[in-house]
């Protein structure tokens, strides 16, 4: 027997929307992102920091620090059910970090029809401030529409980078 399909992103519960974006994000498999709190115009994720992730001092590249803020804010803005895409990001960097897991959090400041601002703190594991930063959102007319079945993401080869792979 075959499992039902879910609701659609704007019917399903916040459980299932969370679901959602983690299942079909394809970049965050590759570095251990996760959506974990989401709600109106807010959003949390984690990113378990690894070697990879580490400048040539030991700490965390700046560029990961910054895909924090930007796919946190991303998803707070995405809560509502509709695709943005950036048009601004401002960054201010506080302390370095060389391990544990990263957590941004990003709240709403402003939303209008087509533009939002969002806030977003980066911490590490003891909430010691990493990166702030600010951005600025365009929000798009059309509604996000997942796959409804479950992807077994688990099984799939992001590494490789074949299409096929990643199906």
């Amino acid at each position: 027997m075959t499992e039902a399909l879910r609701p659609a992103f704007r019917n399903a519960d916040w459980a299932t929307k969370i679901e959602y974006i983690n299942e079909n994000e394809n970049f965050y498999y590759s570095d251990g992102i996760e959506l974990v709190d989401f709600g109106p115009g807010f959003a949390t994720m984690i990113m378990p920091l690894l070697p990879r992730h580490l400048n040539l001092q030991g700490n965390v590249h700046g560029g990961w620090l910054a895909t924090m803020v930007g796919q946190a804010a991303g998803k707070a803005a995405m809560s509502y059910g509709y695709f943005v895409t950036p048009e601004q990001l401002s960054l201010n960097y506080h302390t370095t970090c060389s391990g544990g897991t990263l957590h941004a959090k990003a709240k709403e400041k402003n939303r209008g029809k087509h533009l939002g601002i969002y806030t977003v703190d980066v911490t590490d594991d003891n909430d010691k401030l990493i990166v702030s930063g600010t951005v600025t959102l365009f929000i798009q007319d059309n509604e996000i529409d997942f796959p409804r079945e479950k992807r077994n993401v688990a099984g799939l080869n992001f590494a490789s980078g074949r299409q096929e792979d990643m199906l």
